[in-house]
């Protein structure tokens, strides 16, 4: 099994650390293979929204950068770990960027999908996905974060999710913070 985690820091930030420590000795010890990148040290270019990577190059972004890879390694994940301050209620720039370009995932067309209009997958699978902020401001910061990220876990479809707020900088409150999450997505026993 396959772990990927998008670390979206922009500085060094101790509760961050403390996320993917935990994630990285929680997962490996359980025998997973755990890949975290740090979006902030890997040349990744903003969406141009051309749409070419779903017109001209069907499934590939235009821009040849590591945003392509981020696509593959997400793709091919069993677990994909969003990783990011929480920013005026969103993603740090560093990770939306990285997410911006993963749009090469799905397809041009339309399909309703748990009621509403979303856009059809180009892979028959998915990884599950969990997403995690840390360090909100304001209580309307976590709330505008979690309601993201269920939005975008309808438009990626993976076959289980979980979103987690972590206001520690504690490594010990840090491992117990990821493990019930990782239990909640039955990824560890």
């Amino acid at each position: 099994m396959k772990a990927v985690i998008f670390n979206g820091a922009k500085d060094d930030s101790p509760a961050i650390a403390a996320i993917e420590n935990s994630l990285v000795s929680l997962l490996s010890a359980s025998g997973w293979e755990v890949e975290p990148i740090k979006l902030k040290e890997k040349q990744i270019a903003g969406c141009l929204g051309c749409f070419g990577c779903w017109i001209r190059t069907p499934g590939i972004c235009v821009i040849d950068d590591y945003g392509r890879e981020t696509t593959r390694k997400a793709q091919q994940s069993d677990l994909l770990v969003w990783l990011t301050p929480i920013t005026f209620g969103g993603y740090s720039s560093e990770l939306k960027k990285a997410l911006d370009r993963i749009i090469p995932l799905l397809l041009p067309y339309f399909q309703v999908y748990h009621g509403q209009v979303h856009h059809q997958m180009r892979y028959e699978k998915s990884p599950k996905l969990l997403v995690i902020g840390t360090e909100p401001l304001n209580r309307e910061y976590e709330e505008t974060f979690s309601v993201l990220s269920e939005r975008n876990a309808l438009n990626f479809r993976p076959p289980k999710h979980a979103t987690g707020v972590f206001k520690s900088q504690s490594s010990d409150e840090a491992a117990s913070f990821v493990r019930d999450l990782l239990m909640k997505m039955e990824v560890l026993p």
